[in-house]
Order: structure tokens, then C-alpha cells, then sequence
């Protein structure tokens, strides 16, 4: 089935307000990554409206959603910078084109409107260094997590 990208709408608040409830299952942590459904729900607002958020559809359904803050860099703000912060394909859709299109679909966007283009992959991701690297990515930083509370 063919796969499209196009920009979130208010449509697909609750899917992907859903969708984030999973993403927070899969990073595993001792807090909810989503701080309650009041916060998930300005979150999702704010990105749709002033960020970058875009969904993959198959023509029946919502198969996943890459999301970025497009932001001065905070030590530059000449530097426009566009910074990935959830990059998510339902279960059931993995293995099919969804996260490689909405990867494309972000880098086009962030070729067009922006200086620099992070990227994050979480530790049980299953995308590789070696997929950002072949697409141009130099690993700057490396970023630990500590659960004390």
C-alpha cells in the first residue's frame, strides 16, 4: 500500500496524543515520559501549530509521525535549528516504508528552512548510527540518562 506524508492537523490530536502513551511505554522509564494528559495534549498542540509534526498514512490509516522544535540554537541564535524529538512508526506498521519516508520528508523540510538538522536515536531503536551517518550526520554528542528519583 502506498505510503504519503503530509503535516499533522487537529484531526490526528488524539491518534497521536495515543500514539505517545505507546512511545512512552517503549522508552521505559520510572515517570511517565509524558507528564499526564494536560501536558501530551499542549505538547501535541504546540508542535502542530508552531513546530514541525508530520504523519505517514497508507490510505486506510496512520501508520507513524516524526516531530521536530524548530528553534534558534541556544548558543547562536543566527543558527535556525531544527531538532527531532519523537520519530515513531505504530507496531504494526514497522518493516513497511513509514519511518525511512518520514525521515525523508523531515531532512527535506530542514533543508529548506533550516542551518542545522539533530537527530536522536533511542537506545533501543531500531534504526543504527550507520543510517544517519550514510546520510551526511557526524555524531557530536553522546547523551546519558540517571534515574535518581
Amino acid at each position: 500500500m502506498k505510503i504519503e506524508i503530509r503535516h499533522a492537523e487537529q484531526a490526528d490530536f488524539q491518534w497521536l496524543c495515543d500514539q505517545c502513551l505507546s512511545f512512552s511505554e517503549f522508552f521505559e522509564s520510572q515517570h511517565q515520559l509524558f507528564g499526564g494528559a494536560e501536558h501530551r495534549e499542549q505538547l501535541i498542540e504546540s508542535l502542530i501549530k508552531y513546530h514541525l509534526l508530520l504523519i505517514s498514512w497508507n490510505g486506510e490509516e496512520r501508520t507513524g509521525f516524526i516531530a521536530g522544535y524548530v528553534v534558534p540554537h541556544l548558543f547562536n541564535p543566527k543558527i535556525e535549528t531544527l531538532t527531532e524529538i519523537l520519530w515513531w512508526v505504530s507496531e504494526e506498521h514497522r518493516g513497511s516504508r513509514a519511518g525511512l519516508m518520514l525521515f525523508n520528508a523531515f531532512m527535506d523540510w530542514g533543508r529548506a528552512n533550516v542551518h542545522w538538522v539533530t537527530m536522536s536515536l533511542e537506545e533501543k531503536s531500531p534504526i543504527k548510527d550507520s543510517f544517519l551517518i550514510k546520510r551526511g550526520f557526524k555524531l557530536k554528542e553522546k547523551s546519558y540518562l540517571l534515574e535518581v528519583a
